[in-house]
């Protein structure tokens, strides 16, 4: 009986242990960070699909009298957080992990787009745009957070 508990020993194979080499690990961090630059992506587009169907309301509100000329600023905030909040959230959906960061990075992203544009146009660079960044920015990370941390249903 001795002898067969220390032959059982014998016979079994050594653990194969996983090598993984530099290159396997450096590949991971970019397949990593090509997936989150996708997800930035994705997070946008949708933003975008958001503001114009947003401001395509709105111009249909002001046009028919039901929303004053004069919200139009607070519009435009109301406008850029939702489009914020929109891609943060899936973006960091899609993602699945890094809400906070993400969502902050796609807040930045539509805020230089809208804030290049409307330099483009002619406007010039007011007190109102820091409001609107920094409120951009919290809608971002908010609910890119919200958007990470969410259950699937399923």
């Amino acid at each position: 009986m001795r002898g067969d508990f220390f032959m059982q020993k014998r016979n079994k194979k050594p653990k194969q242990t996983r090598i993984v080499s530099e290159e396997r690990k450096s590949a991971g961090k970019k397949s990593e960070q090509k997936r989150q630059m996708k997800a930035v992506a994705r997070g946008c587009i949708l933003a975008a699909a958001t503001v114009l169907a947003l401001l395509c309301l709105f111009a249909w509100m002001m046009s028919a009298g039901k929303l004053p000329l004069w919200a139009g600023k607070a519009v435009g905030l109301a406008v850029g957080c939702i489009a914020a909040a929109a891609a943060a959230f899936f973006c960091a959906r899609y993602s699945g992990k890094n809400g906070f960061v993400l969502g902050f990075i796609c807040a930045a992203i539509l805020f230089c787009l809208a804030f290049f544009l409307s330099l483009a146009m002619g406007d010039t660079p007011q007190m109102w745009a820091a409001v609107k960044l920094f409120s951009m920015l919290i809608c971002g990370c908010v609910f890119g957070s919200v958007g990470v941390n969410m259950k699937k249903r399923g």
